[in-house]
């Protein structure tokens, strides 16, 4: 039968209102998926692994060069807050005072924050490279202000404690 004008056009436009709010839906779904990857891609795989840091030329814990060196590099004032990320997980960020009071400049620093439960067991931790990411290299008697985010806190997890360990040096 006939439609009257008027009612095709509202029905039409109802369509066309639909049409872009389960785009702009699919388009925020996407968005959400993307960031959730990226996030759980930077996070720690588990304990002494994590994804996505392949950075070369640093010597660690056990070699020679590193224990010689490693009591003139020091994480001091340290400092924790704890807070829920915008997806509602729990997040741990970690502060403390990197120094170097050795003779030679750091190009490179891996550390790695760790969170302990009650039971002084790590229930989360996180490595990151302050220096090269947000500084160059640390010349001697240098000290910055270093931050790392622990963003894979087990949500029913009783925090303790936190440290944060140098595990790995780079020299010029």
């Amino acid at each position: 039968m006939f439609t009257p004008p008027l009612e095709r056009e509202e029905r039409e436009q109802r369509w066309r209102q639909w049409k872009i709010l389960l785009i702009t839906i699919a388009g925020f779904a996407l968005i959400a998926g993307l960031l959730l990857y990226w996030s759980a891609r930077r996070t720690t795989s588990g304990p002494g692994r994590v994804a996505g840091t392949a950075l070369t030329g640093f010597v660690s814990v056990g070699s020679p060069e590193f224990e010689a060196y490693r009591r003139f590099v020091t994480v001091e004032d340290q400092e924790a807050t704890q807070a829920q990320n915008l997806i509602g997980q729990k997040q741990v960020v970690v502060y403390g005072r990197l120094t170097n009071r050795g003779a030679r400049t750091l190009t490179g620093v891996q550390v790695r924050a760790i969170v302990y439960d009650m039971e002084d067991r790590p229930v989360a931790e996180r490595t990151a490279f302050p220096i090269p990411r947000r500084r160059p290299s640390l010349g001697p008697n240098e000290s910055m202000i270093i931050q790392v985010n622990v963003d894979n806190v087990p949500p029913k997890a009783n925090l303790a404690r936190f440290e944060i360990v140098i595990e790995g040096l780079r020299f010029q």
